[in-house]
């Protein structure tokens, strides 16, 4: 099955992967009548406003609704759900909770250590960590293969992954995300397509994302809706810090 290699490359090109555009894109121009009305702005202007918002926030928290597909050794394609939740503070506390069909697990760092907790195994890991979340994020995947979902929302530069494959971006329309009219664009890569759905607002926020692995066998997708955002938490120091739960068992991560 596809499932391994998906969840390991989904969940961290981001996914929330999800809004960034290339130095050279090859745009295409939207129609005139389906061009964002609110000041008139094209699909460039759109993704920059939203990357550049969030990589400007010092602090925020987000809830999100994921889904995504596996593709079975025989061809049919089942799906999949979770719910995330994110705590950040720049540049160094993060705190992501996942809890899903298929696994349940915690994340922490608080610019010294960071741990991996598993609550329905009751073990965890901890390691000492980089000064900051880009440094700490890429030792955490590079040395023991392990990606934190929708990880690229909290980068210092939160559109990166997705420029060096993008090629064209598309303006889609005015459509509903939770019965809210919504901006859709779409944006066309070699390996895998993104959409997102930003708000009308002036400053335009992420609502939604779709990835989708067209070059896999099945064209498996990624989805993700984001709600509840805040970008003045009052979040204490102890959310970052793992303390162990009684009886929790410590454990050494695996080098991939």
């Amino acid at each position: 099955m596809l499932k391994a290699f998906l969840l390991s490359s989904c969940l961290l090109a981001c996914t929330v992967p999800l809004i960034e555009q290339t130095r050279a894109v090859a745009q295409t121009p939207p129609s005139p009548s389906r061009q964002p009305t609110t000041g008139l702005r094209s699909t460039t202007e759109l993704i920059d406003q939203v990357c550049n918002f969030l990589e400007a926030q010092k602090s925020f928290t987000v809830d999100m609704d994921i889904t995504y597909d596996d593709v079975l050794e025989t061809g049919e394609k089942v799906q999949y759900s979770a719910y995330q939740k994110l705590w950040v503070q720049k540049p160094n506390r993060l705190r992501s909770d996942y809890v899903g069909d298929e696994r349940n697990t915690s994340f922490y760092y608080n610019g010294k250590t960071f741990t991996l907790e598993s609550p329905d195994a009751n073990f965890y890991a901890t390691k000492t960590a980089p000064e900051t979340i880009d440094a700490a994020l890429e030792q955490f995947e590079q040395k023991y293969g392990i990606a934190i979902p929708m990880s690229n929302l909290v980068a210092s530069d939160t559109c990166a992954n997705i420029k060096s494959q993008l090629q064209k971006s598309v303006f889609i329309g005015t459509n509903m995300v939770n019965r809210t009219p919504m901006y859709q664009i779409l944006m066309v890569g070699k390996d895998r397509d993104f959409q997102i759905w930003v708000t009308q607002d002036k400053q335009p926020l992420l609502r939604k994302a779709i990835i989708t692995y067209k070059t896999l066998p099945g064209s498996p997708q990624y989805t993700v809706l984001l709600s509840n955002w805040n970008f003045n938490p009052q979040i204490s120091d102890n959310t970052f810090t793992f303390t162990p739960p009684k009886d929790a068992i410590e454990i050494e991560f695996l080098s991939p």
